[in-house]
């Protein structure tokens, strides 16, 4: 006779407790994608634009003429900003309640909070978008209310000049809002929603393999999360005893290549047989496949346009090694942004020692007025073996594995201590062994704010007056 446990029991309770879970997910992200959908709309966000700047001009025009006809027109634009207005409101608020219950979804005893970097500032992202659309509604009731005061009382009287006035700061409350919300990093509505607000912070400095490291330092907690169980399920129909990490890279090269036009599909589909069995080769061209071909495509489309520096230091170093002369046995390449946006940029390098080199080298990168100044990066020897699927190839393909495999590929987070309009440079230097510099390259960018030229240059011409007004009071 089997005695009772409590342990079935337990069991069955987590059991029903995520299921529950999982229905409250589906359910919320469900209405997360209908309100995504309506707030999304082409039309309804012309409208919104259009309404955060005709706000200002009918206030102007009715303070202007002291017309009736004005603030009636005002006050029905106030009640249309405040319907157009509500969809978005709703859609952050399922946002922000949709991404905590997928990153806090518990697997296993483990959450994704506790694991993955990341997670707070998506959370946090999205509470911040909540709260703007929470003040552009609220901006959109009060002027609405007084609107009405104003258009059922006198306008010559002082009370509804003040509320006029106000009204007037809140238009232009709301139209400084509409132009920060409508481009604001939310929720996609895809298999990946996540995706867009995810900032790389932890990477290796060595990007090896290059494609794999980058795609996965953009996954957002979630994706990553079942990127690390599709690996290791692809690494069951990998070939010739290589690493899945080898094959998906081999994988991503061919894709890379043939969305620019260097190889055909036909390459594409011979170069994935060859490091995969032809079992997993149908599962990547299926639509059940959590990361096929499709979705590999997409997200290596989403890394090119966060990093196209890296994709240029690329085309530019194919481009010469089709024409490289045999002398030039050392090669050093970087690429900079020209602009470094709230003093932070992202510098990839590209370095290739001597063919005939089997001895570690090192990378020296000097910031004048960097954090940190001087960074010295020693490099291990350069692996020459031939990897499955990267020899037997178009010229195109073949030059392209060769560049990469023959190389080091730095991918170094670059900060400085001083903002606003400003030039910084990097040296970059390439030294051998013995300490010899061999290659050497200056980069150059400006430094800037983030909020444009445009109102960087009145913050700081108001800076200058208020520091100006301050020096002369001093005396």
């Amino acid at each position: 006779m089997d005695l009772p446990t409590p342990y079935a029991e337990s069991e069955q309770q987590q059991s029903s407790i995520s299921s529950a879970m999982e229905r409250r997910i589906l359910s919320r992200d469900k209405w997360r994608g209908r309100w995504t959908k309506l707030t999304t709309n082409p039309v309804l966000r012309f409208a919104r634009y259009t309404l955060a700047f005709t706000l200002p001009a009918s206030i102007v025009a009715a303070s202007t003429f002291l017309d009736s006809d004005f603030l009636s027109i005002s006050r029905i634009m106030w009640l249309a900003s405040i319907i157009l207005f509500i969809p978005p409101l709703i859609a952050s608020s399922y946002a922000r309640m949709a991404a905590k219950d997928r990153l806090e979804l518990r697997r296993e005893g483990f959450s994704l909070r506790e694991s993955y970097v990341g997670v707070d500032r998506i959370l946090n992202q999205l509470e911040e978008n909540k709260l703007r659309e929470r003040t552009r509604v609220s901006a959109a009731i009060v002027g609405f209310i007084l609107a009405s005061i104003v258009s059922s009382a006198t306008l010559q009287t002082d009370l509804s000049l003040t509320l006029l006035s106000l009204t007037a700061i809140l238009s232009i409350v709301i139209l400084f809002a509409t132009l920060s919300i409508e481009k604001q990093k939310s929720m996609d509505t895809g298999k990946t929603p996540l995706l867009k607000l995810h900032t790389p912070s932890l990477h290796d400095t060595l990007a090896e393999p290059l494609l794999v490291d980058l795609v996965y330092a953009h996954l957002d907690p979630e994706t990553s999360s079942r990127w690390n169980i599709w690996m290791e399920k692809i690494s069951k129909g990998v070939r010739r005893q290589q690493r899945s990490e080898d094959a998906i890279e081999t994988i991503l090269r061919a894709i890379y290549l043939s969305m620019i036009g260097e190889i055909e599909q036909n390459e594409k589909d011979r170069i994935c047989t060859e490091v995969l069995n032809t079992r997993s080769v149908e599962r990547l061209r299926g639509k059940q496949e959590p990361f096929n071909l499709e979705q590999l495509e997409k997200l290596l489309t989403h890394v090119i346009e966060r990093k196209p520096g890296l994709f240029r230091l690329l085309s530019r170093t194919m481009q010469r090694a089709s024409r490289i002369r045999k002398s030039e046995t050392w090669t050093l390449d970087a690429d900079l942004p020209p602009r470094a946006t709230h003093g932070e940029s992202d510098l990839f390098v590209l370095a290739s020692p001597d063919q005939n080199s089997s001895k570690p080298f090192e990378i020296d990168i000097i910031t004048v007025e960097g954090e940190p100044e001087i960074q010295v990066i020693r490099l291990p020897p350069i692996n020459r073996s031939v990897r499955p699927g990267r020899t037997d190839g178009t010229d195109g393909w073949n030059r392209f594995n060769a560049t990469v495999d023959n190389s080091h590929i730095l991918w170094i987070g670059m900060a400085w201590n001083k903002s606003g309009h400003e030039g910084r440079s990097v040296q970059v230097n390439l030294l051998t062994e013995n300490e010899t510099t061999v290659k050497s390259l200056v980069l150059w960018t400006i430094m800037e704010d983030g909020d444009g030229f445009i109102f960087s240059t009145i913050r700081n011409a108001v800076k200058e007056v208020y520091s100006m007004i301050t020096r002369t009071i001093t005396r």
